[in-house]
């Protein structure tokens, strides 16, 4: 029996060649991606020299650096009003969401049924409504309520908006659950408290608390809603920058969109580190 022929030279370098135009491949993709990004951030980047703007009008690019329209949007009471009303009615709506949204997806989770898909239809319909109909709709509701002009209102009508958000986080978390688990913990004798508290919870954590991250965000940013339903009493930050940009456009606006900036950045950095963490257990 003769030798085994050794492989074809040309065999080795098809195999090799892969690995070898991995790096171009990778810095190709990179150059490709670089305008995409800078698409994506230039315009949100770009208030941040605005917000260094010395005087009283906004200017691109600034002619003086100066750090004045943060000072006065912190001496100013109507802002300061605003923004303590926006974080009333984000932590109000974050409240109502998560223990809506993380009950929902537990209960559809769990159950069986031959309307599940409605539901769940239903649950996500906030996200596919344009805005300015749910804006219409709370406006008629709240007026008959009595809770047109307050923060109360906007935080109800909030809550609707970002609980979908935080039902699909936890539906997310809930499909790394494992079933044996939970079969486990009933053969022992758990009780449906004890199933939640050591089974349930650690898996769906990480996704609650992404959720809550989410919706906390996205009330803090809404403005039509908030617009239609402002008072004098429960006007929220965004529309209070909405106002001055149409009144009193000074540089303060853009020292708080620079601020809002700076808030969406740390709840992406908070959910990537969360993301991470459940990822390594």
């Amino acid at each position: 029996m003769g030798e085994p022929s050794p492989p074809a030279r040309g065999g080795r370098e098809a195999v090799a060649a892969p690995g070898r135009s991995g790096p171009s491949t990778s810095a190709l993709l990179l150059l490709l991606s670089l305008p995409i990004l800078g698409f994506l951030l230039l315009p949100s980047l770009i208030i941040v020299p605005m917000s260094l703007t010395k005087g009283n009008v906004i200017r691109f690019p600034p002619i003086w650096i100066s750090t004045h329209a943060f000072w006065d949007f912190l001496g100013d009471d109507r802002w300061i009003a605003s923004t303590l009303t926006s974080l009333k009615v984000g932590a109000f709506s974050v409240v109502l969401a998560s223990v809506a949204g993380a009950t929902a997806a537990v209960g559809l989770h769990r159950a069986g049924f031959a309307g599940k898909s409605v539901v769940l239809a239903l649950i996500m319909m906030p996200l596919a409504t344009p805005v300015i109909v749910l804006a219409l709709a709370d406006y008629i509701f709240f007026l008959r309520v009595g809770l047109v002009g307050t923060w109360v209102g906007i935080g109800l009508a909030h809550s609707v908006i970002v609980t979908p958000y935080v039902f699909v986080a936890t539906q997310v978390s809930l499909a790394t659950l494992n079933p044996a688990q939970v079969r486990s913990a009933r053969s022992l004798g758990a009780t449906n408290v004890a199933l939640l508290r050591f089974v349930y919870w650690p898996t769906l954590r990480p996704g609650i608390l992404a959720g809550i991250i989410f919706a906390f965000a996205i009330s803090l940013d809404e403005v039509v809603i908030a617009l239609f339903l402002q008072g004098p009493n429960a006007t929220t930050l965004p529309v209070q920058m909405f106002t001055s940009l149409e009144y009193d456009p000074t540089p303060k606006v853009a020292a708080v969109a620079c601020l809002l900036l700076a808030v969406a950045l740390l709840a992406s950095l908070a959910q990537l580190g969360l993301s991470a963490r459940a990822g390594s257990r």
